[in-house]
């Protein structure tokens, strides 16, 4: 299905604010700058800045991306495969695959957040959430005879391998980050094997 308009556009203010406040953070610290001062620099109101996020550390990481809804409802049903660590790998590589972030772009996140403990600490809590919602949907999708303690075991790690794929994504990016999370997903199930 086609992208609106308005979705697009959306998508692109969203990119303009975290590009803008990307920029003065490496320019002149998270300390540095205000909201005022990447409102200016993305070319919108406070008022529109504070629709998209809801502070400097959102501002600085960007918008978190939303996962495909259909591949969602695919997962939760059991699918595409049936067997669950197919169809987390499945999920979490085609979702990776929809990115459309160059590896100097990721680069510069990871640069930045090295340098703030702040956004050092808001993106492990981004993380925490997203492994939280992994572990839920696997259990909706496992149902009450699944160990909640093995759902979020499971979310956790696949997190983990997105990190260790981005690690090698940045080195070189002549290989997709989605085909290092492949690799990265393949050694560690191999080691349980």
């Amino acid at each position: 299905m086609a992208e609106s308009a308005t979705s697009l556009n959306r998508k692109m203010t969203a990119a303009r604010i975290t590009r803008c406040a990307q920029d003065l953070a490496e320019e002149r610290g998270l300390d540095g700058f205000t909201m005022h001062d990447v409102a200016d620099c993305a070319g919108v109101s406070r008022r529109t800045l504070f629709n998209y996020v809801s502070g400097k550390l959102d501002a600085v990481l960007g918008v978190p991306p939303a996962p495909d809804p259909s591949r969602l409802i695919e997962f939760r049903a059991g699918g595409p495969t049936g067997r669950l660590a197919d169809d987390v790998k499945a999920t979490i590589g085609a979702f990776l695959d929809s990115k459309d972030l160059a590896p100097e772009d990721w680069e510069r996140v990871r640069r930045l957040i090295a340098a703030d403990a702040r956004l050092h600490k808001a993106m492990h809590e981004n993380f925490a959430k997203v492994a939280a919602f992994l572990a839920d949907a696997i259990l909706e999708r496992e149902g009450a005879r699944f160990d909640p303690l093995r759902a979020r075991a499971a979310a956790t790690v696949t997190l983990s391998l997105f990190d260790v794929a981005l690690d090698a994504f940045v080195a070189d990016p002549s290989t997709s980050l989605a085909a290092y999370f492949m690799a990265a997903f393949d050694g560690a199930a191999a080691l349980f094997d």
